[in-house]
């Protein structure tokens, strides 16, 4: 595992950064900083900010997902291995993506398939 202590202690750091989001966004979505306006013009306004808001916290959310499903597989030695051929990911392929699962030519593939 020191291997990717690095690209760990990425993953690490921006875990924590989006929980801290995460935590912003749903204090906002539920109004605990105050009462939402009584104006209807304002409300549907928020209405809308609320919806943007949990666009980005599902995104957020998948990130998160992503990454914790990384620190598993680095924790089972199984990080940095491809889930479809069993081949290793390239090192700069982790070093964009650092929670891929999947080698480029799988990936590339796995795209192709869909179109």
């Amino acid at each position: 595992m020191k291997k990717y202590e690095r690209i760990r202690r990425k993953l690490l750091n921006r875990r924590d950064e989006i929980e801290g989001r995460l935590n912003k966004v749903d204090q906002d979505i539920l109004h605990t900083n105050g009462a939402p306006n009584p104006d209807s013009g304002e409300q549907a306004i928020e209405r809308e900010n609320d919806d943007v808001l949990e666009a980005l916290g599902g995104i957020a959310r998948s990130e998160l997902e992503q990454i914790n499903i990384a620190l598993e597989r680095m924790e089972r030695n199984e990080y940095g291995i491809c889930t479809l051929c069993k081949k290793a990911i390239s090192a700069e392929r982790l070093k964009a993506i650092p929670y891929a699962e999947r080698c480029i030519k799988c990936a590339d593939k796995d795209v192709e398939d869909t179109f």
